[in-house]
């Protein structure tokens, strides 16, 4: 595989690998990546469909596996150093998996709000579960019908009620043809199958970040596997919603550095 258009990199340092979210590109990371770069060497993993990267070949049966794959191959190529991992929303839950697996040498991991609805039913937490199922059935009957913008409804689930609406129309219409790929994402994150003893068994450090503002489903997922990850710390951002590593990036620079 040409690994050419999965990543961009700036800085040198010890590596840190940033894998953004769905409906977003690695422009995520901009504000963090400047004041990290410094030090670090900042690769910034494009997820398959976003960014120029090519389209996953797999939405007939979407696994993890796709972005394990890509992320596996970039990191080998770019450093024999152990790296920290960090991800937002679904980079998060890409993020996790790969800790899970165990192949590379991950020396830390920082998880920004992970959408890992797995955990909800490892954890048996019927409530947020049922919250979740609510929220995906209607997105999914919207998508299938082809209503204008049904991307707002996952923008405001995670963000708030009202997140979509006051982004800039550029903004909106780019999302409208990743539509595919997030489905494609809710698709991975439901079918992914970790237990809560492969989670207990995962002694990469780690740190789980969210925002006061955010939905509860994403407070109850990074709270479950701050109780269940043997090495975890967590921070709680005052005042940011679910797309903190923008509005509050520097509150979240000093939340992977451990500050």
């Amino acid at each position: 595989m040409n690994i050419d258009p999965y990543y961009e990199q700036q800085g040198s340092g010890s590596p840190i690998v940033f894998i953004h979210g769905s409906y977003a590109t690695t422009s995520t990371w901009k504000k963090m990546v400047e004041a990290l770069a410094g030090e670090h060497q900042c690769i910034l993993i494009k997820l398959p469909g976003h960014g120029g990267a090519p389209e996953a070949e797999d939405f007939s049966a979407p696994t993890v596996d796709t972005e394990l794959a890509i992320i596996e191959q970039v990191v080998e190529a770019l450093t024999d150093q152990p790296i920290h991992l960090v991800g937002h929303s679904y980079g998060g839950v890409v993020a996790l998996s790969q800790a899970l697996k165990g192949n590379l040498a991950v020396k830390q991991m920082t998880l920004f709000e992970p959408v890992a609805v797995w955990v909800l039913q490892a954890a048996q937490d019927r409530d947020m579960q049922q919250r979740v199922a609510e929220f995906l059935g209607l997105y999914r009957d919207e998508a299938s019908r082809k209503v204008p913008y049904a991307c707002s409804r996952v923008i405001d689930f995670w963000g708030g009620d009202g997140a979509f609406a006051p982004l800039p129309d550029f903004i909106k219409d780019g999302m409208e043809p990743l539509l595919v790929n997030n489905l494609r994402h809710w698709d991975v994150c439901t079918g992914i199958q970790h237990s809560l003893q492969q989670v207990q068994s995962c002694e990469v450090p780690t740190r789980v970040v969210y925002g006061t503002q955010s939905n509860p489903v994403a407070h109850a997922i990074s709270d479950h596997l701050y109780q269940q990850l043997p090495n975890c710390q967590r921070s709680i951002i005052e005042g940011a919603s679910h797309f903190l590593v923008t509005s509050h990036a520097q509150s979240c620079v000093d939340a992977l550095l451990g500050e």
